[in-house]
């Protein structure tokens, strides 16, 4: 992580080789990222609801993704399956610490506490990735973002609480539902680190293919596959490749164009947008509580939007000024002028 912030302090605005920023554009991608996986949570819980375990849905949807990611690459562009030997540690802990451990913490805190609770720690993500923002990065934490924090929180909190049926309270669930957020943020940080000398879909492909070996070493993962209904291969199927690759590679492409906690906010509509699913296809119950929720987190975008706009006006004013300040030094992608 020191190696992270060192990297990102030393990028400046100016000289910069990266793509130029399109805040819309990551707002976009982001928004996608965020339906994407909540149409793949649904599909996700109609598989659960019969034999497929959680810890089996997770190995098949990573070796699934990586599988479609190299038959692709191999047709395409063989030269983004290379990989320095220096760079295996990294993308080692990318796919094990970062994605396969998100997914690991999250289903194991299921295990002693709701499942709201549990998405809300999860869904604390952001406020890790604020805190790495302003203590390593120095991006000032200002009170607009901490209002949008706060009401992304509550209005994720309010959807959750819902769903997730009777409160459920375990120190070790809790702690493991903490660590699931943590992962979570560390992942994101991680890939637009990597994202400065690798393509996305190089990232994408080993972070998934470490995770699908990590999870191989379950024999849970390596039950037979007559166990599962036929129909519930081409849902498996689409969760590989609607809510895996594809949303991942979105969610990529939005952090080229966002900071990592900006991506972080906007990913809170997951659960209203799952919520909303579930009461249309499956049946269950909407609050005017959960809307609530559901609105307070569309305030959370639109305030740290707003907020992310001032802060490059005041930079584009001051290299009119002479005075050029690093934007991505400060967890911004370089601004297209």
């Amino acid at each position: 992580m020191t190696q992270l912030a060192r990297s990102d302090q030393e990028s400046t605005l100016q000289g910069s080789g990266q793509e130029a920023s399109k805040p819309r554009v990551g707002l976009l991608a982001a928004v996608a990222t965020a339906h994407l996986w909540a149409v793949s949570g649904v599909c996700g819980k109609i598989l659960m609801r019969g034999s497929l375990s959680p810890g089996r849905l997770v190995f098949y949807r990573c070796t699934l993704s990586s599988l479609l990611l190299l038959v692709f690459l191999l047709c395409r562009d063989r030269t983004l399956l290379r990989l320095r030997r220096q760079d295996l540690p990294f993308f080692l802990a990318l796919g094990t610490l970062g994605l396969a451990l998100t997914q690991f913490t999250y289903y194991a805190a299921i295990q002693s506490l709701s499942v709201g609770l549990a998405i809300l720690l999860q869904y604390l993500a952001p406020l890790w990735m604020l805190l790495f923002e302003r203590f390593w990065l120095k991006v000032p934490l200002t009170r607009a973002r901490m209002t949008a924090l706060v009401l992304a929180l509550a209005g994720c909190g309010m959807v959750s609480a819902e769903t997730g049926g009777n409160l459920r309270w375990g120190s070790a669930g809790v702690l493991l539902g903490i660590a699931a957020g943590v992962c979570f943020a560390f992942y994101a940080l991680m890939s637009r680190h990597a994202l400065k000398s690798h393509r996305d879909l190089t990232v994408l492909f080993y972070s998934l293919l470490f995770s699908a070996l990590f999870w191989s070493a379950s024999p849970e993962s390596w039950q037979p596959l007559s166990q599962i209904e036929p129909f519930n291969y081409w849902i498996i199927l689409y969760v590989a490749a609607f809510g895996t690759v594809l949303p991942y590679l979105l969610f990529m492409h939005a952090m080229k164009h966002l900071s990592a906690s900006h991506a972080g906010i906007i990913s809170t509509l997951e659960p209203v947008v799952a919520a909303v699913i579930a009461w249309i296809f499956l049946d269950e119950k909407l609050t005017g509580f959960q809307l609530g929720g559901g609105a307070c987190v569309l305030l959370a975008i639109v305030i740290f939007q707003k907020n992310s706009a001032v802060i490059r006006e005041e930079a584009s004013h001051s290299r009119e000024r002479g005075n050029p300040v690093s934007l991505e030094g400060a967890g911004f992608p370089p601004s297209r002028e």
